[in-house]
């Protein structure tokens, strides 16, 4: 009997264990992990298992078998939990955006020729001065053609204050094939994941090892206190120190800085 995954979206598709072997695969796991890993997920799955089901069972057997970056595997899924941990994905862009030598402003209000416009991040360097519109999503959804022309509208609006070279989108997930072709025509930049092809945001995250607090595997309550408390990359926690955390009312101080630290160590 075939087994079916449910997509967050609710659709229905055949499991692959090709799938998971190539996904395996593109995360670094050898050939033969790969295969034991799709034999073992394969064996416990069940009729209409959930995508993030799927996922925990692949995270599992990597780590079972000692492939240390099976943590690492979760990033896609983490920048969907930014969100819900209660930290703004404009402030995380930005925060990015400064490792890669941008100077930045968030929430800025620019008087336009029509109505007065709120930007999400401003980012600047020596090529330009952008007006970047972030859009978060909890799920794995596409940003598709109506944001990106929705974007260039607010860009047009506000570029005869003659603050801004360039429109550009930031998202945790995908773009549509539409809104690429209209941001190629129009000059918008778009960042999302695994685009550009070779500056998706995972690409930038990786280059930099920021890896989310969200990807640490520790309760739900310890990430919502780290970031409440400002902090947004593994590397922030190490830095900080158990003791730091502690002052700053994080519970599980301990257990959060050991698993940051063994994901920088990967």
């Amino acid at each position: 009997m075939s087994m079916r995954v449910r997509k967050r979206d609710g659709r229905l598709e055949e499991f692959s264990r090709g799938k998971i072997i190539r996904t395996c695969l593109r995360a670094g796991a050898s050939r033969r992990i790969a295969e034991k890993v799709a034999e073992e997920v394969e064996s416990q799955i069940y009729d209409c298992i959930s995508t993030d089901e799927v996922l925990e069972l692949v995270i599992e057997s990597l780590l079972k078998h000692k492939y240390t970056k099976g943590t690492r595997y979760d990033l896609k899924r983490s920048l969907l939990r930014l969100g819900p941990a209660g930290f703004k994905f404009e402030k995380f862009v930005a925060r990015l955006l400064e490792e890669y030598g941008y100077r930045t402003e968030t929430n800025v209000v620019i008087e336009g020729r029509c109505v007065n416009q709120e930007i999400d991040v401003v980012a600047e360097n020596e090529a330009g001065r952008y007006m970047i519109e972030c859009k978060f999503h909890n799920m794995p959804i596409y940003t598709g053609l109506k944001e990106t022309m929705y974007t260039y509208a607010r860009f047009l609006d506000v570029r005869d204050s003659g603050r801004f070279t360039q429109p550009w989108i930031f998202t945790n997930t995908k773009f549509s094939e539409d809104s690429k072709k209209y941001a190629a025509c129009m000059g918008i930049k778009l960042t999302g994941w695994n685009y550009p092809e070779k500056g998706g945001i995972e690409q930038l995250l990786e280059t930099k090892n920021l890896y989310p607090v969200t990807i640490l595997r520790v309760d739900k309550e310890t990430i919502d206190a780290a970031i409440n408390a400002g902090f947004v990359f593994c590397r922030d926690i190490v830095r900080a120190g158990e003791n730091e955390l502690r002052k700053l009312g994080v519970r599980g101080a301990r257990k959060l800085v050991e698993e940051a630290k063994k994901v920088l160590s990967l």
